[in-house]
């Protein structure tokens, strides 16, 4: 296309502010499919920054750090008391332990002051038993939920053994951060944001893929039967009909239960099930473009078929397909989604937006909406917006509408 030709094609376009308001959807879901890792504020698929306390916030949730566990040992020895570390973690506080008088033993969290959610005593001697506390139904062990000063003390009325070991379990609160979940997390934790980024990348990917896979295909095989017509002609446009005649998300749903879930697997259900549509538009403008003199005088050239129809019949089938391919990348991203909305698409570990969708609909009706209703949004929007900007291209290219 000329440079005249393309400023005419693109004032044209530019008349209809529904297309130039559709291409710049289309081209921001682009951008997220390429930047979601550097968009995102967390990767859904890493498994370790998932926590499940995180599970089904509303938007506008900060994370929550889960409380930190201290456990130690502490003996009791001639009225002494020394603290000993029962497990090697890492934390920022350390239990401590005092005399507090005749039958009685201090037991706190260093530095002074921490707030624990709950600090329990366990293998308490008889008779003696922690102030403020709840005993273990069978076990000797006592829990004080939000101890004072992140402190307690053991009690007895009668004397305390010379020698006895406690085993403290100290649990600190859990810690608001900075980060805020944007639109929620979803039952596994994730933040709905970046999932719905990934899963745009995921959905764009496959619309892509599987549409540019057909086309391919498809286009082949038109031009195939336009060229060689009779048998061949026959045999391909039947089964083109023949695919045209079955639903594209049952065959979908067949293609998938035979060979199982997967991304290589949705983009080869779809471009199955898409092929037949380029074919059929290739070839009836291959046969229109195959009677013009152009052709004839390739052929008065010797020219090779493959270079006739590639050289000189493709070029001038391309808007149209073009225009076919724009509108299937829509077709193929509500496709894929759907079969990820019935289980037998994506796998749970790659949240693509018919997945997301399908995640959340378990708790819509426990009015956790924001984990179907947002990627429902987005998906939505997405398809909307290309097949808007696909419909302005079949417009262009329509001689009938031309003024």
């Amino acid at each position: 296309m000329s440079t005249t030709g393309f400023n005419d094609f693109a004032q044209r376009f530019a008349e209809s502010r529904t297309a130039v308001i559709s291409l710049l959807i289309s081209l921001v879901f682009v951008a997220c499919a390429l930047f979601a890792p550097l968009m995102s504020p967390t990767d859904p698929y890493d498994l370790t920054q998932l926590q499940l306390s995180d599970a089904l916030k509303p938007a506008g949730s900060t994370r929550m750090l889960p409380g930190e566990e201290v456990r130690a040992n502490i003996r009791f020895q001639g009225g002494t008391a020394s603290v000993e570390p029962a497990s090697p973690a890492q934390t920022r506080q350390s239990i401590t332990a005092e005399s507090c008088g005749a039958n009685c033993l201090g037991v706190g969290v260093a530095p002074e002051g921490t707030k624990l959610a709950s600090l329990q005593i366990r293998n308490l001697p008889a008779g003696a038993s922690v102030e403020g506390g709840k005993k273990h139904i069978v076990q000797p062990w006592w829990t004080v939920d939000n101890p004072e000063d992140g402190r307690v003390r053991i009690v007895s009325n009668s004397q305390l053994p010379e020698n006895f070991t406690v085993l403290a379990i100290a649990k600190s609160l859990d810690r608001e951060t900075d980060f805020v979940f944007r639109l929620g997390t979803d039952g596994f934790g994730r933040d709905m944001l970046s999932a719905i980024l990934y899963g745009i990348r995921i959905s764009v990917f496959v619309g892509l893929v599987a549409a540019g896979a057909a086309m391919v295909l498809g286009t082949g095989f038109g031009l195939l039967a336009a060229w060689r017509g009779g048998v061949t002609d026959a045999i391909i446009m039947r089964a083109v009909d023949f695919m045209l005649g079955l639903p594209a998300l049952l065959v979908g749903l067949a293609i998938l239960a035979i060979l199982g879930n997967g991304v290589s697997k949705v983009v080869l259900a779809i471009v199955i099930v898409q092929w037949s549509y380029y074919a059929r538009t290739a070839r009836s403008f291959a046969i229109s473009e195959l009677g013009k003199e152009y052709v004839e005088a390739a052929r008065c050239l010797r020219l090779s078929p493959t270079r006739i129809m590639l050289r000189h019949v493709l070029p001038n089938c391309m808007p149209q397909i073009i225009v076919l391919f724009t509108l299937n990348i829509a077709a193929a991203i509500s496709l894929e989604s759907s079969l990820s909305f019935l289980g037998v698409g994506l796998p749970l570990t790659r949240p693509s937006l018919g997945m997301l969708i399908a995640s959340g609909y378990e708790f819509i009706f426990s009015h956790k909406y924001w984990i179907s209703i947002y990627p429902g949004v987005v998906l939505l929007v997405m398809i909307v917006a290309m097949n808007l900007l696909g419909d302005r291209l079949r417009d262009l290219n329509n001689p009938r509408l031309d003024r």
